[in-house]
């Protein structure tokens, strides 16, 4: 994969970090040469970190800057930086910066791919509505965990009118189980919020929300999917066809 490529890969993945937290109060998204900071508002480290950009060229100044950001707001956090490159490696391990023990992995699938049906008694569609906005994000925070309470700061009127961003909606008997949302750019179709409800899961769900999001890439010309996979979730998609090319490594920073 070329270094075009992964930066496009890169890019798309920003682009929705940066649709999620700017919807909500609190929530920030800056961009310098080296490093973008995604700040949720709100003291959860996964969702408040720093993006090196590679090929970077003053690593400890970007460290420090993300460093310092959330210093400020009293937040935790962490730095994210894509494999493949050696010497932002050494820069952070020389800086003090330590290595979360299990990393992001980034995935690809080539477009056009041979999309699945969806397993009977699954409906999909399209959300455009408050009502079925509410349903999803109800789904989706329940489906990773996160409480659900907290959901509307996030997903809101400003996501659902959000440019190449598409939300779909699974449903059984009437009631939301499953969900994704599609984010295009350019030549890339990223795929986020892949989620299914405890009790509904391993029935083909969210690999159907998959491919409705990759049918979707594919109609709006994009020619790679791409997605971050979760534990559940990578095992699936590794089955559909996807290919892991990379993984995002999170890092602390020193005496965290």
């Amino acid at each position: 994969m070329g270094p075009d490529l992964l930066a496009a890969l890169d890019a798309n993945y920003l682009d929705a970090s940066r649709l999620f937290v700017t919807g909500a109060d609190g929530g920030e998204y800056l961009e310098r040469r080296d490093v973008a900071i995604v700040c949720c508002g709100l003291p959860v480290q996964n969702l408040n970190w720093g993006f090196l950009r590679l090929p970077c060229q003053d690593v400890p100044a970007a460290s420090e800057a993300v460093r310092a950001y959330f210093a400020a707001r009293k937040l935790p956090f962490q730095l994210t930086v894509r494999s493949g490159a050696d010497e932002p490696v050494k820069a952070l391990e020389a800086l003090g910066w330590e290595r979360r023990a299990e990393p992001l992995p980034a995935m690809s699938l080539t477009l056009p791919a041979d999309v699945a049906v969806a397993p009977e008694g699954l409906a999909i569609e399209e959300v455009r509505t408050a009502e079925g906005l509410a349903a999803f994000r109800e789904t989706a925070f329940r489906g990773f965990g996160y409480p659900v309470d907290v959901a509307p700061r996030f997903m809101n009127a400003r996501l659902l009118a959000a440019p190449n961003t598409r939300l779909f909606a699974g449903r059984v008997g009437g009631a939301v189980v499953a969900t994704s949302l599609l984010v295009t750019s350019g030549a890339v179709a990223g795929i986020y919020w892949v989620a299914t409800v405890e009790g509904e899961r391993h029935k083909g769900f969210g690999r159907a929300l998959t491919w409705k999001a990759v049918a979707e890439g594919q109609v709006a010309g994009c020619r790679i999917a791409s997605l971050q996979a979760s534990g559940l979730g990578r095992p699936v998609y590794k089955r559909m066809g996807f290919a892991e090319p990379f993984v995002y490594a999170q890092w602390l920073p020193p005496g965290a």
